[in-house]
């Protein structure tokens, strides 16, 4: 039985001794080997030192939502219900959000900063950083515009947005950085129809003689010479004047612009001639634009760009709307009107334009777009 104790106990020391052994090999203590492989026989584990790309993060150069650049717009409506005023607050509303506040829109309206001629004369000049502006008054500074003037030259909605799609009408807004502007989009305002204190019109007999307020466009006035009557040339923002105190017999526009600037009041006669289509844009000096980074160029381009398509559509629902208000207000509104009599009184106007205008070329290429 001792002998039995003693192998017993020895047993027992050995497997403390053991136990102990295993301690003194545990993690922790600095003094074993390292169980770690070698650097070279393991894959890096630690990601890359690169910086992944992310939404918004661009080059703005100076500028930041701490630190805008500032853009002070013009337009000359005499309230924000016009279509001028409109394509501007779309236009901040939307390059705002598109830079996270890293552009600063401020609009003046009113034409607190001049009328459209003088607002754009200001942006060519850098004294103005952007302005909207109508194609027909730009056409006086880059005679290629002048195409868009003719009459009778867009169909329908469809042919208007094949045309604002196409690239001729990029040729056309990349055309004007010559003069020291630029135009980064371009809207349709609409068709315009001629609006009348003296009645309804049917053909250009009832016109005849009449004064006739037009945008200072010379195809405009060519047009309304064509028709037989006397067009006067009178800046938007007095136009209503004018027709108050009988200084014209009546003018043309678009239906958003008869209704905010209230010539039907004076000018019920509405005759729905659909003679021209009104286009205008947002226009920038080009030396400012062209200092900026490229990614806020990009976002500025774009943000334009989809004020103007918002707009257009906008407007062609809009523009029938407040004729159907205008009549139940008190408008006389005439819809049988023969286009082909006015159409048949320009050809000559046409002929003279395709053969030797600049932008001749153009006439047949737009309305190859019809669809």
């Amino acid at each position: 039985m001792k002998r039995t104790n003693r192998i017993l106990a020895l047993i027992l020391a050995l497997v403390m001794a053991l136990a102990l052994a295993a301690c003194g090999n545990g993690a922790g203590t600095g003094n074993t080997p390292s169980t770690t492989a070698p650097e070279t026989s393991a894959p890096e584990t630690t990601a890359p030192e690169t910086t992944a790309p992310s939404t918004g993060d661009k080059d703005y150069g100076d500028y930041s939502a701490e630190n805008p650049l500032e853009l002070k717009l013009s337009h000359f409506a005499g309230n924000d219900t016009n279509q001028l005023a409109q394509l501007a607050i779309a236009f901040e509303r939307i390059v705002e959000e598109k830079t996270g506040g890293a552009v600063d829109v401020v609009i003046y309206g009113g034409g607190v900063l001049g009328n459209d001629r003088e607002s754009f004369e200001s942006v060519i000049a850098g004294t103005l950083d952007m302005a909207v502006n109508n194609t027909p008054i730009i056409s006086n500074y880059d005679e290629i515009f002048q195409v868009l003037d003719l009459p009778y030259l867009f169909q329908d909605y469809d042919h208007i947005n094949a045309f604002l799609a196409s690239d001729i009408c990029q040729q056309l807004l990349d055309s004007l950085t010559s003069t020291g502007a630029r135009m980064l989009c371009m809207q349709a305002v609409g068709f315009r129809n001629m609006d009348m204190c003296t009645g309804p019109v049917k053909t250009p007999a009832d016109i005849a003689g009449t004064k006739i307020r037009v945008t200072d466009s010379p195809i405009y006035r060519a047009q309304y010479e064509a028709w037989g009557a006397n067009p006067q040339i009178i800046a938007g923002p007095e136009v209503l004047t004018a027709l108050q105190q009988g200084t014209i017999d009546g003018c043309d526009n678009v239906h958003n612009v008869q209704y905010a600037d209230r010539y039907y009041e004076f000018a019920k006669y509405i005759s729905i001639t659909e003679h021209a289509v009104h286009f205008n844009g947002l226009t920038i000096n080009n030396a400012l634009f062209e200092g900026l980074s490229a990614d806020l160029q990009a976002d500025i381009l774009a943000a334009a760009q989809e004020a103007a398509a918002e707009r257009t559509e906008a407007l062609r629902v809009e523009n029938d709307e407040l004729l159907t208000t205008m009549e139940s207000e008190g408008a006389v509104v005439t819809k049988d009107v023969d286009k082909q009599s006015f159409i048949d009184a320009v050809q000559p106007l046409y002929e003279d334009f395709t053969a030797n205008h600049s932008a001749g070329s153009y006439v047949e290429q737009i309305q190859a777009l019809a669809g």
